[in-house]
């Protein structure tokens, strides 16, 4: 367990400077942007989040797991990896771009989502090669590769937004920021005298398609689980409704860098585990767990008492977002303890139909009731929905470690 909390303490502590940075450039966009203007944003940043993990399609989770079985295969594997994301995030691109031109009757929301799709083809392949560093447990790297996006993204947008550019300026911030990240990483493997050069195989090609497939479908799965209730609220209760929720949800979305970090760290020590000694997975499984749910009150705890009381003193016109934040603290316990669960279930491929079928489940939960209760309760209506979906979802993927792994 050292080991995996050392790694994690890389990530967690570059989360929290990223958090930080993140955490006052959303306060900085708050407070200068119309609360319609935030809530385009959102929206946009929303689409960008929901592209970004579909060109993934699984091939990052698929690339961590076969590196840390067998690291003689990273330079073949990044290689192609590197492909064939280029190939799906333009292709995405040009589809996505074709679909929202056609259907959205907002031209202006259309341009600032596209500007924020188009910063996916560069994030495709520093993620992939972020992808590396984590497989060969290098999580130093990838933290200093996270902390240079962070600075990147949040210096450019607040010199564009100062400039008066609004929300177009934002999203040429997270094109520049995406660049600057690749460059970094760029740089940092030419340090580490790392060399991916190979060649493009078909053969790897289609084993990486094949074998992704499944945590590709995750992934998207959970993307929309997260975000299809901002996408919701902005075409059935508008930019305003959006604007309020989104700054709640921004607050809980800073807190979720502590289960991310443990996730990061864990994958790859319980896909290995489950090749040397299966037996320690159970251990590994319940002392994460129980390191989350402590945390996870914690963090809500400070959430419900201490956190209203700043945005009141200052986003005041943000002080209707207090309440639905203290509403989707709720949330904040479930979301830390489900994260140990999923990562043990994504380290081999014997539960990931279960996985996929238990998650449709939940996503289809998550958006019926979105479409029944936002009309008429709005931003509300999404917090509850969101606490009710978490409660759920750790409820019936523990059924499935219970039944399944500690059997």
């Amino acid at each position: 367990m050292l080991p995996i909390l050392r790694q994690a303490s890389w990530l967690a502590l570059a989360q929290v400077i990223t958090r930080a940075i993140g955490f006052f450039y959303t306060i900085f966009l708050a407070r200068n942007l119309a609360i319609e203007e935030f809530g385009l944003y959102s929206v946009g940043l929303a689409y960008f989040s929901l592209i970004s993990t579909i060109s993934d399609f699984g091939f990052n989770r698929f690339l961590v797991r076969e590196i840390a079985k067998d690291h003689l295969r990273f330079p073949t594997l990044v290689f192609n990896v590197t492909f064939l994301r280029l190939t799906v995030s333009s292709c995405l691109f040009g589809i996505f771009a074709v679909i929202l031109y056609a259907l959205d009757p907002d031209k202006f929301r259309v341009s600032v989502s596209l500007l924020m799709v188009l910063a996916v083809v560069p994030q495709a392949v520093a993620l992939t090669l972020d992808g590396l560093f984590i497989a060969l447990k290098r999580l130093q790297l990838s933290a200093l590769s996270l902390v240079f996006l962070s600075i990147f993204t949040s210096v450019i947008g607040y010199f564009l937004v100062s400039s008066g550019f609004g929300t177009t300026g934002t999203a040429v911030a997270l094109i520049l920021g995406q660049l600057g990240y690749l460059l970094i990483i760029i740089l940092v493997l030419l340090t580490q005298k790392i060399n991916l050069l190979s060649e493009i195989n078909f053969k790897i090609i289609r084993e990486i398609t094949l074998g992704s497939l499944p945590y590709g479908l995750l992934g998207i799965l959970g993307m929309l689980y997260f975000r299809i209730d901002t996408i919701l609220l902005s075409y059935l209760k508008g930019n305003f409704d959006t604007g309020i929720y989104s700054a709640a949800y921004k607050f809980l979305e800073a807190a979720i860098f502590i289960p991310t970090a443990l996730s990061t760290a864990l994958f790859p020590v319980v896909a290995k585990l489950y090749l040397i000694d299966k037996s320690r997975v159970e251990s590994v499984y319940f002392k994460s767990l129980k390191i989350m749910l402590f945390i996870g009150i914690l963090v809500a705890l400070g959430y419900m008492f201490i956190l209203p009381f700043f945005i009141k003193i200052f986003l005041p016109s943000y002080s209707s977002s207090v309440d639905v934040l203290r509403i989707l603290t709720f949330s904040l316990p479930f979301i830390f303890i489900h994260a140990p669960g999923i990562q043990v279930l994504f380290s081999t491929d014997k539960f990931l139909k279960q996985v996929i079928v238990l998650s449709v489940i939940t996503l289809s939960f998550n958006v019926i009731l979105n479409l029944i209760f936002i009309p008429k309760f709005g931003v509300y209506a999404a917090a509850w929905v969101t606490v009710a979906s978490e409660i759920l979802s750790f409820i019936i993927f523990f059924q499935l470690i219970r039944i399944k792994v500690l059997k």
